[in-house]
């Protein structure tokens, strides 16, 4: 994949959440292996202690229980100490009811610890974190495909999920005020220990839920903990954004024969049309050639035109789409992100309208394991724009698809 991104940062300090097993283990060992260092809090002290001694001598390890109330505000100062600094934070640990009992079934206790751990110590955390981060600094939460849905038999999971969400999106004008950013990640089905002892105890079964994920298969860890790395990273513009990252399980069921044939090169071109300042940045081309494409940006509707012609607008996406699946030559994880300025009230019809179009576009073409985002750009400058396409056009975002990410802004009335 050719293109480049910001040129990478600096050593940073790291606290991860829940980090033993599973994403958060992951998510520690991707942060490690970019030279950042990582303090690693979990409830299992063994456990803990043990990969932070695996990822090696400059990280660290917190033994933590954050269903104990202030155990969420105190972490974060331990990991500020230990690490003589703390610069992101990432808010991973949480748990699930998996004794199949209804929620009015459940014990109080056990009722009260989950919604303590997933929900009360993710706002401590947060909260304390914006007091002490510095500026460039980031917090990731982790919500779940569950925070737009309820769950039978799952307790509180949902509205807990629900609930980081919530707060992530509450807590973004603090964050952008000091020069922070917050987001979440939202991770499909996952092949966690968790889910993979669901499904030796035949409880959950793995092939029927792989066969309802539009691109056909389950994340892994490791597909989470990419996504997270770029948002705490170069997340300026994920600011308030949940992510979802579940290869488009949230968009629907998957269509068969939709999809355009999946492309049989393994690298090529990154690509942006309709926008020369965005290509520049982005180190792209800004037209495809005659080569094989790795990733194309649309950016026609970066700039949206003065008097709005809704049904020309759509009908321009469907046919550079169209193009875009009969003429080029693409690779085989080819992804289309499509950038729509939305600087007034009215333009929003526009994103609403041309979003819901990709989205359509993402659920026909993912059995092919093509990509398709949306990107409602609300900023009057670039800032962070050009690293949000290269992540979403690029083999760290290969489970995400069916977004129409909406950038933080207030809109001001069409004149």
């Amino acid at each position: 994949m050719t293109g480049q991104a910001s040129s990478g940062l600096a050593s940073r300090t790291v606290l991860v959440t829940g980090a033993a097993k599973g994403i958060g283990w992951a998510i520690a060992r991707a942060f490690a292996a970019q030279g950042q260092r990582v303090a690693l809090a979990d409830i299992d002290a063994q456990s803990v202690e043990a990969c932070a001694r695996e990822l090696g001598p400059e990280h660290v390890a917190l033994p933590v229980d954050l269903t104990r109330s202030g155990a969420g505000r105190a972490v974060v100062g331990q990991a500020a100490k230990a690490l003589c600094g703390l610069d992101v934070v990432i808010n991973n640990a949480g748990m699930t009811d998996s004794t199949g009992r209804a929620l009015i079934d459940i014990e109080g206790a056990a009722f009260e610890r989950l919604i303590a751990l997933n929900l009360i110590a993710v706002e401590e955390i947060c909260d304390a974190a914006l007091e002490i981060l510095p500026r460039g600094g980031a917090i990731v939460s982790l919500a779940s495909g569950a925070s737009f849905r309820p769950l039978a038999l799952r307790g509180a999971y949902s509205a807990t999920k629900a609930g980081v969400v919530a707060l992530t999106e509450a807590r973004a004008g603090i964050a952008a005020a000091k020069g922070l950013s917050i987001c979440a990640v939202a991770p499909g089905y996952t092949r966690t220990p968790l889910v993979e002892t669901l499904a030796r105890e035949g409880r959950i079964n793995l092939e029927k839920v792989a066969a309802g994920v539009p691109m056909g298969a389950i994340a892994a860890p490791e597909d989470i903990a990419d996504a997270v790395l770029h948002a705490a990273l170069y997340g300026e513009a994920l600011n308030g954004v949940t992510l979802s990252v579940d290869g488009g399980s949230a968009l629907g069921a998957p269509q068969a024969g939709t999809a355009p044939e999946r492309g049989n090169v393994a690298s090529g071109a990154v690509v942006v049309w309709g926008h020369e300042e965005l290509a520049k940045a982005m180190g792209a081309i800004g037209q495809d050639g005659s080569g094989p494409v790795c990733a194309l940006t649309d950016a026609t509707l970066l700039t949206p035109p003065a008097e709005i012609d809704l049904a020309g607008v759509l009908a321009g996406l469907r046919a550079r789409a169209a193009r875009c699946a009969r003429e080029m030559t693409r690779t085989r994880d080819f992804a289309l992100t499509v950038v729509i300025g939305a600087q007034t009230q009215d333009d929003t019809i526009v994103a609403a309208s041309a979003g819901m179009l990709v989205r359509t576009l993402a659920l026909e073409w993912a059995p092919s394991g093509l990509r398709v985002n949306a990107v409602i750009w609300h900023r009057p400058v670039l800032d962070g724009l050009a690293d949000l396409c290269l992540f979403l056009g690029g083999p760290r975002a290969r489970k995400v698809t069916g977004q129409v990410i909406q950038t933080q802004t207030t809109l001001r009335p069409r004149r």
